[in-house]
């Protein structure tokens, strides 16, 4: 049994509101698949830890704990790992899915959002919709539509971060100071995504990023901040813990092509990798039954 899950390109806006810690995901166009079978013999040891764990707790919950040791599972995914595209939750939203309807069982995304918590802070990536999500806590709060011509720069920095070892004590002071920029960031994201007024979207992320730039400061970040206009584009957005920037524009008015030339010219001092892909909805599928 196999299914697939969306990564992102960071978040659209992340920070706080109301006292909570909230993000909206960039969820786009590439996955992580994912495949679980029984096998005798499953080797305790994988690179992919956090996706065993969900699945044994999964089996535990389940009363299978007699597959415990026996499921299996496969890999396939072009989503960086380390650098912010929310390859650790697609790989445990696909592998609890998968492993749900290999038992012909239903899982629901909040029971996924429950597992995949007990693992590590995580994306809102495996919901359909775009969500403000609390993703301490697992708590949907609004769900919003996808913005269906958003086209995606992205920009990959060398380095990698793991999650489990973000200070979000740094994060939650800074978006503290910063409370007024959030507030508004979240509510232009909101008018924007439910208007699909791309210039809105744009504007909130720029908004978003620009308070994460005040403790994680990036050159390359000034560079598009500084360009992204002259190049047509809508705004900046970032993976806010994590390795990558995300130039936004209107694929109605630009080809992808043409805006990865932009941005790949923009940056030819700087030592990074540059893709380009699309917004699309969240949500698990389901790709073999």
């Amino acid at each position: 049994m196999r299914a697939l899950c969306p990564g992102s390109v960071g978040e659209l806006v992340q920070g706080l509101r109301e006292g909570r810690e909230i993000l909206v995901s960039l969820t786009v166009s590439c996955f992580s698949e994912v495949a679980v079978f029984v096998e005798e013999g499953v080797p305790e040891e994988t690179p992919f830890w956090k996706t065993r764990k969900a699945l044994e707790m999964a089996l535990r919950e389940w009363g299978r704990e007699d597959l415990i040791g026996r499921i299996g599972f496969s890999r396939r995914s072009r989503l960086p790992v380390g650098k912010g595209f929310a390859s650790s939750t697609a790989d445990i939203a696909a592998g609890l899915v998968a492993l749900a309807k290999f038992l012909g069982r239903k899982i629901s995304e909040e029971e996924i959002a429950r597992l995949a918590l007990r693992v590590e802070p995580s994306d809102g990536t495996f919901f359909s919709p775009f969500s403000l999500f609390d993703h301490l806590r697992g708590e949907v709060l609004v769900r919003l539509p996808f913005p269906r011509y958003l086209g995606v720069v992205v920009v990959e920095l060398p380095g990698k971060v793991e999650t489990v070892e973000v200070d979000r004590e740094r994060l939650r002071r800074n978006w503290e100071r910063f409370r007024q920029e959030m507030e508004e960031a979240f509510a232009l994201l909101e008018r924007g995504l439910e208007e699909q007024d791309l210039h809105l979207v744009g504007r909130a992320a720029t908004t978003s990023s620009l308070v994460m730039e005040a403790i994680e400061p990036e050159e390359v970040f000034a560079v598009l901040r500084a360009h992204f206009r002259e190049m047509g584009a809508l705004g900046v957005n970032r993976a806010h813990t994590g390795r990558a920037f995300g130039v936004l524009f209107d694929r109605r008015v630009y080809p992808e092509a043409v805006m990865g030339e932009r941005v790949k010219e923009c940056l030819r001092k700087y030592p990074v990798t540059v893709w380009t892909t699309r917004a699309v909805a969240g949500g698990v599928r389901v790709v073999q039954s």
